[in-house]
């Protein structure tokens, strides 16, 4: 397993990879199958982690969980939906509540990061355009107008995207604790071998639709209990999967 992280190093953002207390620079493009890696180490409590995205889209997957939508013989294709590149925020990084929202919740989610450009993607070569994988909380407001949540109003708003705080290599996530908590009090808790699609499912499928990109980023879904996670300004949220990190985040009022 390796981990990665996306730093802001003197004003200037730079990949490393992470070994402990210290990290170990990129020096030409994390998206190489072995990009290069300085020897000279840099000690991590000088730097600001920054989130694992560098593409112009986020992808997010509706009801890919048994538990969430029910032990079937056959299920439906999960949703599709897009959030904004602004909606974006790092680990410690804080989630704007908007005075027009009257209910706001969190979802623990395993996301992909995508490492090269790919359409139509065929299952069997998946794996390939699977850069590594990270943390997501897809924050979820409840539509202004009670039409369907996943709208972009619902999904889409600035900061309502984080993701982070690492990027993990060679990594089996067929079977992870998922989990999500808010001051410390856990709102949900599943496994990702829950899922309906895997992570191979799920990147063929969106790029039936979409050109994937490097650096963009596809939420593969989230457990039952979501809709319960309901937060308020001031909250701590964190979401945590097992091998994978714990995302924490801050929710204000603007």
């Amino acid at each position: 397993m390796k981990k990665f992280a996306r730093f802001n190093k003197s004003g200037k953002i730079v990949w490393a990879l992470v070994e402990g207390n210290n990290a170990y620079r990129v020096t030409d493009s994390i998206y190489n199958q072995l990009p290069k890696i300085d020897n000279k180490s840099i000690d991590t409590n000088k730097l600001k982690i920054v989130a694992p995205f560098e593409g112009n889209k986020v992808i997010g997957l509706g009801y890919n969980y048994k538990g969430l939508v029910g032990r079937k013989s056959h299920f439906d294709e999960p949703l599709i939906f897009l959030k904004s590149p602004e909606s974006v925020v790092a680990h410690n990084g804080d989630v704007i509540y908007p005075e027009y929202c009257k209910k706001i919740w969190i979802e623990t989610e395993l996301t992909i990061v995508i490492g090269k450009k790919g359409k139509n993607i065929p299952l069997s070569q998946a794996d390939e355009y699977i850069l590594g994988y990270t943390c997501g909380n897809d924050i979820t407001a409840e539509n202004i107008h009670d039409r369907d949540w996943h709208l972009a109003v619902s999904k889409g708003l600035d900061t309502f995207a984080p993701v982070g705080p690492y990027l993990i290599q060679n990594i089996d996530t067929n079977d992870l604790e998922i989990q999500s908590s808010i001051n410390g009090k856990i709102t949900q808790k599943s496994r990702t071998s829950d899922r309906i699609l895997n992570d191979q499912e799920c990147v063929a499928l969106v790029s039936k639709y979409f050109t994937l990109n490097p650096g963009d980023i596809i939420m593969t879904g989230t457990p039952a209990g979501a809709t319960d996670a309901v937060v308020q300004p001031g909250d701590e949220v964190a979401v945590e999967i097992e091998n994978i990190g714990c995302l924490r985040n801050y929710i204000i009022k603007k």
